[in-house]
């Protein structure tokens, strides 16, 4: 097993890794091989011993974000054995409870006459408590509502590569992240603050399942811009999600980030992308709803061909890119086909079947067909044939043609300084789905 690869599991709203065995994330990450990564306290803190924390195990090759808002579970009741809550409830580096009048980690306290710049006469500004683990407090009914806390999650996700590799010295290059729902808009989230920190020397790919930010969150560049860091990044949608606050992040919105380096616009010597390939993106459309392509239990019986697709697709991305788990999901390309070829000419059933009901929903929002269901021949060429490429391609047992190199590489004059933030739209062909590892 490579400790090169580390892979980030992101629940969705009101998720969490012992909420159903059955929902996608969870299932993949129960058959992850490996370590996960936690920070855990071995003992009271107290003034002599005021940091009494250790890294769970050594070289741990994987790391879990409950989802905003999710409940807490004790380690009594956690099947894992892990206490965990909503993300905003605990400092996300070392799991203490928030609140109580904290404004620093006492691990962390100078002393002598430097003690202002973390209390006292001076108060300490915001990246000084960020970079403590100080973030602020979260109520949980926020996190369903808008996502609060999910920041934590981002936070703790880079934290934790930062400690392993520069502390550790654990050879990590490539990282995979996989989510759902409000889970797959962190994946982003996380992408573009690794991008901060280390610019293109790690390889970041990106299994986003229905990325919906929520009707009432305010969408940020960091939630639709696809860092130059990230080498794949596939997303599915749900066609039949036809609520108001559950529009996802789909082709329309999303952008690319513009290469910049702190170094020069020739870029980071230490990258990884030294040819300066554009990330590999691809959106595939597929029957049901937000629900029902994430877990056969939870979906309409018609289609539970959805989640087991959504599975193998998972499944076979994050396996092409070097993450070991101890379960197979795989589908032959027939196999694969045939689930497709059920579902084709009942779209509109489905669509049906799917649908929140009424024109009004009070989590769902106003009755809207999506955008991708209305288009879905963007998305799709022959669309009156093929459910997304992903038919097509176990059908015809091809992939599309080569596109412009234009389409490929960052051409120099969309380089950026690194202070700027420029987006650039994505190139009009999707990207081959073989190149992301997309065999079947």
């Amino acid at each position: 097993m490579s400790n090169n690869v580390f892979t980030i599991f992101n629940h969705g709203t009101d998720f969490h890794r012992d909420a159903n065995p059955n929902e996608l994330i969870s299932q993949l990450s129960i058959v992850m091989i490996g370590r996960e990564a936690r920070i855990v306290q071995t003992g009271e803190r107290t003034e002599e011993n005021p940091y009494p924390f250790k890294l769970e195990s050594e070289n741990p090759t994987y790391f879990i974000c409950e989802g905003p808002g999710s409940e807490e579970v004790s380690a009594e009741d956690s099947e894992s054995g892990v206490h965990h809550a909503y993300p905003g409830k605990f400092n996300p580096i070392l799991g203490i409870e928030k609140g109580q009048g904290q404004s620093q980690n006492r691990g962390l306290t100078l002393k002598g006459p430097k003690q202002y710049w973390l209390f006292g006469e001076r108060q300490a500004d915001e990246f000084q408590l960020s970079f403590m683990g100080n973030t602020p407090e979260v109520w949980r009914q926020m996190g369903r509502a808008l996502g609060n806390g999910w920041d934590d999650n981002v936070y703790k996700a880079v934290w934790m590569l930062i400690h392993l590799k520069f502390e550790m010295s654990q050879p990590i290059d490539t990282v995979n992240i996989i989510g759902w729902s409000r889970g797959a808009v962190t994946c982003l989230k996380i992408a573009n603050k690794l991008f901060e920190v280390f610019e293109d020397t790690l390889n970041v790919n990106i299994f986003a399942i229905d990325p919906v930010p929520g009707g009432y969150t305010s969408r940020t560049l960091d939630m639709l811009a696809i860092p130059p860091n990230v080498r794949n990044y596939l997303a599915v949608l749900a066609l039949d999600a036809d609520g108001g606050n559950f529009q996802p992040t789909d082709r329309t919105e999303i952008k690319l980030l513009a290469p910049k380096s702190e170094h020069s616009k020739g870029g980071n010597p230490d990258s990884l992308n030294p040819e300066h390939i554009k990330p590999h993106v691809h959106f595939l459309p597929i029957p049901g709803n937000h629900s029902d392509v994430v877990n056969v239990n939870l979906s309409h019986p018609l289609v539970k061909n959805s989640a087991t697709l959504c599975r193998h697709l998972a499944w076979q991305f994050l396996t092409a890119h070097g993450t070991p788990m101890a379960e197979e999901f795989k589908l032959s390309s027939d196999e694969v086909n045939q689930l497709y070829n059920e579902m084709m000419p009942k779209l509109s059933e489905i669509a049906k079947a799917a649908s929140s009901g009424g024109f009004l929903s009070i989590v769902e929002g106003w009755k809207t067909e999506r955008a991708v269901r209305k288009h879905r021949g963007d998305y799709v060429r022959e669309p009156d044939k093929y459910i997304n490429e992903h038919h097509r391609l176990c059908a015809l047992k091809q992939d599309y043609s080569p596109v412009p190199k234009s389409d490929i590489t960052f051409l120099p004059e969309e380089w950026t300084e690194w202070k700027e933030s420029k987006e650039l739209d994505l190139p009009k062909e999707q990207s081959h789905l073989q190149l992301m590892g997309i065999t079947a």
